[in-house]
């Protein structure tokens, strides 16, 4: 089979798959919603850190970071000892830009037998549809696809018909900050694309970079409706408060609101900054992260998150917890 990847190349596979090396755990998502994880022989460091997620996978084969991939591995398990396993396809970030995309990689992987590197992203929701089709077809699972992608585009649809016509606020969406240097998300980023799906303004929107440095002073003058901070958790969400989670939540917060000046921006004032669990946030389940930042943007839509972070859950085979929560302070 001849494709055309997420990078512009054209690739072809053999058929039929038989074997997936996923770089990165946005791959194993799309793999496993699908329902071919039993053909997922090499993982990422990514993808053994959410075993919450992956529970099947954890013991695959370690293939290195998702950043750095130790090929020598990827070639040993396309070896397989002294036999060619065939049919194995790599499937990578495209970030054409990075020394650990698809273009590197698949120059790095030619050496070895038996292996196509694909590049396909799964965490930008203008691409996810095309993708997830493309990879059913890839696997022969394209009735699950469908299923997944009508699925998708409804909660998608679902969101869109809720804050039509809702006021716009301004948004800004702090990835990282370290040693008082800021990390914004701008244009090209999956997160400005949600703000916009949720019927925000990015004050980050005329920035080029996908995540442009920015200083707190140039957030001040911008003047956000509302503060959105990235966090992660070591499990699925985080526990509820009393907790020692909101404890470490609860300092997240209040290092933001603390910053000087804080108290002049809007979102400050009304008690509008949120700590939100990336989890959400970017991937297959960009669409809870979507339905969660609609709440957070029009607190008065009718949309419930959890009811749609459950459903996704069920496509990876995995039962929403109780007692834990995605977005600080709660809504």
């Amino acid at each position: 089979m001849t494709i055309t990847d997420s990078a512009g190349r054209e690739v072809t596979i053999q058929m039929p798959v038989e074997r997936i090396i996923v770089l990165n755990s946005d791959a194993a998502e799309a793999v496993t919603v699908l329902g071919a994880a039993d053909k997922i022989v090499g993982i990422s460091d990514s993808v053994k850190n959410k075993a919450y997620y992956f529970p099947a996978l954890k013991n695959r084969q370690s293939v290195g970071k998702w950043n750095e991939p130790d090929y020598e591995m990827i070639g040993e398990i396309a070896r397989s000892g002294d036999k060619i396993v065939p049919n194995i396809i790599v499937i990578s970030y495209t970030y054409p830009d990075k020394p650990y995309g698809i273009i590197e990689v698949a120059k790095r992987l030619e050496p070895f037998t038996g292996i196509t590197a694909i590049g396909l992203d799964f965490y930008k929701p203008e691409n996810m549809t095309r993708e997830i089709e493309l990879l059913g077809k890839i696997l022969g699972k394209e009735a699950e696809a469908q299923r997944f992608i009508e699925w998708y585009e409804e909660k998608q649809a679902d969101v869109e018909n809720a804050v039509a016509n809702k006021n716009v606020p301004k948004v800004y969406v702090e990835w990282t900050s370290k040693g008082g240097e800021l990390t914004t998300m701008g244009t090209g980023s999956g997160a400005a694309q949600l703000v916009s799906m949720a019927r925000g303004y990015s004050i980050a929107k005329d920035l080029k970079d996908a995540y442009p440095k920015v200083g707190w002073e140039w957030v001040i003058s911008k003047n956000p409706d509302v503060i959105i901070k990235r966090s992660t958790s070591t499990g699925l969400g985080w526990e509820r408060p009393p907790s020692s989670d909101s404890v470490n939540l609860e300092n997240t917060l209040n290092e933001v609101l603390s910053r000087s000046g804080a108290a002049s921006v809007n979102a400050v004032k009304n008690n509008r900054v949120y700590v939100v669990n990336w989890e959400i946030m970017a991937g297959l389940d960009d669409v809870v992260g979507l339905t969660y930042l609609a709440k957070i943007l029009h607190p008065d839509v009718n949309l419930d998150p959890e009811s749609v972070y459950s459903e996704y859950l069920q496509f990876l085979g995995v039962k929403y917890p109780e007692n834990r929560i995605f977005v600080y302070p709660e809504m």
